[in-house]
């Protein structure tokens, strides 16, 4: 019994370097994977095999006074098995000739994509441009434009899977040729680490710090032209230097923690490094940290095609506010990129001493999705901290900047939210059936959005002492010589992606001002506006 049951167990091994060998070679053919470590595995797996024959070679030996000698039955089976092994070995190495004459594989996925068939290294190109048109009422106060929004180019590259790098400049708005205050502008410049990665992942250099729902989807996929009032609360903190920590340590759950100089992306010839022109610059070298923390509860509790996203962001950080460079509060232009109606005077000015500012910002975020609906809302509140020492009693001050919105989305077409949705945010859209003319049902992804959103910056009034948060004006606005420290908005979109690299959009937008804004010499308590974008990006 022992010898058959030995001729068994060799006939499974036997039956398992069968099986494996067809997969092994269509890995193999398919490129997917270094054949190095396809060998190494396979060598494993000879190590296996050979433990297991010396095992029933024991075995024989210890039944062989018991039985009839069927040792001839046992050579032959591992010499067939030898012979199976040999065989995978030289399908493997055919095909590693074979990636070696194909060379570089190219085609068109998230970007242009060059690689490896080894899978040693992969390039991607990305690109994008955005026209748009805007047409605004009362006449008056803005001008109807046709705009480059945005026109990026990017190159990305991953090295042996752990070590990735990404570079993106923005064109939009570049002279010809480009000023010195007017060159195209870094957005991103990074090196990603990822040896632990889904859990852990290290970023080093420019990005963008996630925080908020809104602001960390990407412009390519957000839900309207522009984002709402609480983007305008993060200034120039979109983007920043420094290093990152995130990940998915469970499936469903999303973290981030950033340590960044806290100046923000280069404009205007400001300086992305810390300010060092004196002595109040220099030391106010802290950092800004961001921590966020958010969560897809129907991947916890297991129920499909659904997302309950909760989730929060906590920054923090100082702002340099000398008197050679004195810093504001944030300014607020309407979701129509129209008016610029909230404009706060510095924290610092002539005659006055005022420490750094203390900078708190707060985001609380959710969504639910379910099939092709969707409700989606941010909570941002900006608080500004500070002491002014003169003129008058020194006086400890604290002004905040709030905004919110909710947003209900449909996609027309019956694609489902929950199919974008990844690593804590929503991504790019995917139709179902790309647009073909003449073909029935080819219709491209269709998709309706209604936005309502608010601001308030009335904790910054003309009743505060002087350089502790007023209303002001500016000389980026000389037209608008009086703001409003409230407004709401409302937003109707409707978007048409033909294909998952095309997008058309059409926003109409009314913003009610809760008093009126002077512009050009006029009042206005309202700003409506049609905003289109044609968009392509690979």
């Amino acid at each position: 019994m022992r010898h058959l049951a030995g001729r068994g167990l060799v006939a499974q091994i036997a039956l398992i370097v069968a099986l494996q060998t067809p997969v092994s070679a269509a890995l193999a053919q398919d490129y997917q994977e270094s054949s190095d470590e396809l060998v190494k595995r396979l060598e494993r797996r000879m190590d296996a095999v050979i433990r297991e024959l010396e095992q029933l070679r024991d075995e024989v030996a210890r039944n062989r006074q018991q039985r009839p000698p069927a040792s001839e039955d046992v050579r032959k089976d591992v010499n067939q098995l030898k012979g199976e092994v040999a065989e995978v070995k030289e399908q493997v190495a055919a095909a590693d000739a074979k990636a070696e004459q194909t060379g570089v594989r190219a085609y068109l996925g998230p970007g242009l994509v060059f690689e490896d068939p080894r899978g040693r290294w992969r390039m991607q190109v990305g690109g994008r441009a955005q026209l748009d048109y805007r047409a605004f009422t009362p006449d008056y106060a803005d001008a109807n434009t046709f705009s480059i929004r945005r026109a990026r180019i990017a190159v990305g590259a991953t090295v042996l899977e752990d070590y990735a790098v990404f570079v993106e400049e923005e064109f939009a708005n570049q002279a010809t040729p480009p000023a010195p205050n007017n060159a195209p502008a870094m957005t991103f410049a990074y090196l990603d680490l990822q040896w632990f990665r889904p859990g852990v992942r290290f970023r080093l250099g420019q990005f963008k710090p996630y925080f908020g729902l809104d602001n960390t989807q990407l412009d390519m996929q957000t839900d309207f032209l522009e984002r709402s009032f609480t983007q305008s609360l993060f200034g120039n903190l979109i983007y920043d230097r420094g290093v990152m920590v995130f990940g998915e340590p469970i499936p469903g759950l999303f973290y981030d923690a950033a340590l960044t100089n806290g100046t923000g992306q280069q404009v205007a010839g400001q300086p992305t490094d810390e300010f060092q022109g004196n002595a109040q610059e220099a030391e106010s070298d802290g950092k800004d940290y961001t921590l966020r923390v958010a969560g897809n509860f129907a991947k916890f509790l297991d129920i499909n095609d659904t997302v309950i996203h909760l989730g929060g962001t906590y920054k923090r950080g100082s702002a340099v506010n000398s008197a050679s460079n004195p810093y504001r509060a944030a300014t607020v232009q309407t979701e129509a990129r129209g008016l610029t109606f909230f404009i706060p005077a510095p924290f610092n000015s002539s005659g006055g001493t005022v420490s750094n500012i203390n900078r708190t910002i707060i985001d609380l975020e959710a969504a639910f999705a379910r099939g092709p609906f969707k409700i989606q809302s941010d909570y941002a509140q900006v608080t500004y901290a500070g002491t002014s020492t003169s003129p008058g009693t020194p006086l400890d001050f604290e002004r905040d900047l709030k905004a919110w919105y909710v947003t209900l989305g449909w996609m027309l077409t019956g694609e489902y939210y929950s199919d974008i949705y990844r690593e804590g945010t929503f991504g790019r859209p995917r139709p179902k059936n790309n647009f073909v003319w003449g073909e029935k049902g080819a219709t491209g992804l269709w998709e309706l959005n209604l936005r309502y959103s608010y601001f308030d910056g009335s904790d910054f009034n003309s009743s505060n002492p002087a350089n502790t948060g007023r209303p002001g004006t500016s000389s980026n606005f000389p037209n608008i010589t009086q703001g409003t420290s409230k407004a709401q908005a409302w937003t109707l979109g409707l978007k048409w992606q033909p294909n998952l690299y095309a997008r058309l959009a059409l926003n109409l937008i009314h913003t009610k001002f809760d008093t009126p804004v002077i512009v050009n010499g006029k009042g206005t308590d309202y700003e409506n506006a049609i905003t289109t974008r044609a968009q392509l990006d690979f």
